[in-house]
């Protein structure tokens, strides 16, 4: 039997970092800039002693903490101990685990260290329920016992082998300005914690200025926008590219293997038996040239900050069913039984026209209240225009890719959400709830929401908006739904 194991040594510095940049920081800069002058560099340590201390301190529990951390692999789980002062203990069988995975950072490969993560469907939403920072050497071992109920060496290997140009269509499509923008903002707060408040000052006033210099008659504070929000997305594009690259996907017996990574090499073993769901994504732009995104839901994968839970890419339709039946055969894509009837067409319709109305006529009204700002209100008018009238295509386009499908015991539900299109195979099996929600609009056309809940370690729900009620109730009626799903009626108030 496999002897207790400690955390590689740099989980002593990993844990507390957040907590030291607050104090060691400022402390380095000031005995810097006094190393030379002794006697200053004393009256220093007098008024410094307590940051210091408090340094020591929190040094001094992360070592107690990084000793009192152990795992051990066992014949059937992981036993974990930990606890500073109140040691607890865990066992995770491996017949339980959703995903295990493991993460090289490059800034861990010259000191041989692996981030190293085990996750079942009862755990945190938020985190996993074994993580460890452990010596490169570990990591081999625990994947394969973790993964010994499930992997079967006389199974085929089935590789799936994306092109570059698939991931750069996949990043994107995830990619988005608000994450960029706080990438940034967080990257310039760290420099200013570690070079001093006047450097972050210098250097955004002369980003202030290339914006000005590249505005090219826009009013400086439009152009300061614009340029914010195409840096932002440009960031974020950038960083789903190089997460992303190297990607594969390997199906070997009732596990998942997925590898990705340019700099930082990512390895998730999933479970196939566990996985909840598989989704694939589309905004209005692939979703015209035929392009599919493909993710999956299974509880481990995709649940960090930033993380894409990815299976495949991108892909044409005839590309996502065929390495759909070779990864994933459980998970069958079928075409819509239900779909919205054309007199529906208008409930896609109205929530656009009425941001359109709106957005129109609060840029009439300032118009006439401040005509001095007319170049300002032009632009942002503009600017908020261009997405509603995004929105009112994604509406028109979501009317004929709306619909329910349903193949042996799988369901597969399209819809739209925001910007994009999503269509989700999701066996019956993991449908926890199923209701009809129908609005007093709704009442007179006979149509209705049908919203589904399915299995996971939040809540995850999918609506198909206005589908026929008399067809839906006689589609649900011929499934053999499981006990754990209700079928109710909802309506909505005004």
């Amino acid at each position: 039997m496999n002897r207790y194991r400690h955390a590689h040594p740099i989980d002593i510095f990993l844990s507390t970092a957040r907590f030291l940049g607050l104090l060691i920081f400022p402390l380095l800069r000031a005995a810097y800039s006094l190393l030379f002058t002794m006697d200053r560099l004393y009256d220093w340590l007098a008024g410094a002693w307590f940051d210091i201390l408090t340094v020591l301190l929190i040094i001094g529990l992360g070592m107690l903490r990084w000793y009192r951390m152990t795992y051990r692999l066992e014949p059937h789980g992981i036993r974990v101990r930990q606890g500073i002062f109140l040691s607890r203990e865990r066992y995770i069988p491996y017949k339980r685990l959703s995903v295990t995975s493991a993460e090289a950072p490059w800034y861990l490969i010259p000191i041989h260290a692996v981030h190293l993560s085990a996750d079942t469907d009862g755990g945190f939403a938020r985190e996993a329920d074994f993580s460890m920072t452990v010596q490169r050497k570990e990591f081999l071992p625990f994947l394969k016992q973790c993964r010994t109920p499930f992997w079967s060496n006389e199974e085929i290997r089935r590789v799936y082998l994306p092109s570059n140009l698939n991931i750069a269509v996949l990043s994107f499509i995830a990619s988005n300005s608000l994450t960029g923008v706080l990438f940034s903002a967080t990257f310039l707060s760290g420099i200013g914690k570690v070079l001093g408040k006047s450097f972050e000052r210098e250097l955004m006033t002369q980003i202030t200025t290339i914006m000005q210099l590249l505005a090219f008659g826009i009013p400086p504070a439009a152009a300061i926008l614009a340029f914010t929000i195409l840096g932002g997305w440009l960031i974020s594009f950038l960083r789903n590219l190089v997460r992303h690259l190297r990607f594969s996907a390997v199906r070997q017996g009732g596990s998942l293997e997925i590898r990705s990574g340019l700099f930082t090499r990512r390895i998730f073993d999933i479970t196939v038996e566990r996985i909840n769901l598989v989704e694939t994504q589309q905004n209005l732009l692939t979703k015209t040239l035929g392009l599919y995104s493909a993710f999956i839901h299974a509880n481990g994968y995709g649940k960090k900050k930033d993380e894409l839970s990815v299976l495949m890419p991108s892909c044409d339709k005839a590309e996502l069913r065929g390495n759909l039946a070779l990864l994933l055969p459980e998970f069958p894509l079928c075409k819509p039984k239900l779909k919205p009837r054309l007199r529906y067409l208008s409930r896609f319709l109205i929530p656009p026209l009425v941001l359109i109305t709106a957005v129109s006529i609060l840029c009439m009204g300032a118009w006439r209240l401040f005509p001095s700002m007319h170049s300002i209100i032009l632009y942002l008018g503009i600017m908020a225009l261009i997405p509603c009238v995004w929105f009112l295509l994604v509406k028109i386009v979501s009317f004929f890719h709306t619909g329910i499908g349903v193949k042996g015991h799988v369901f597969t539900l399209r819809y739209s959400y925001g910007y994009r299109f999503k269509t989700v195979i999701v066996p019956t099996e993991r449908i926890v709830r199923i209701y009809v929600r129908q609005s007093v609009f709704q009442l007179a056309s006979g149509c209705c929401d049908l919203v589904f809940y399915t299995f996971s370690e939040g809540h995850k729900r999918h609506i198909v908006p206005n589908i026929s009620c008399k067809e839906a109730a006689q589609l649900l009626g011929e499934q053999n739904l499981p006990l754990p799903v209700l079928l109710r009626m909802k309506k909505k108030s005004r």
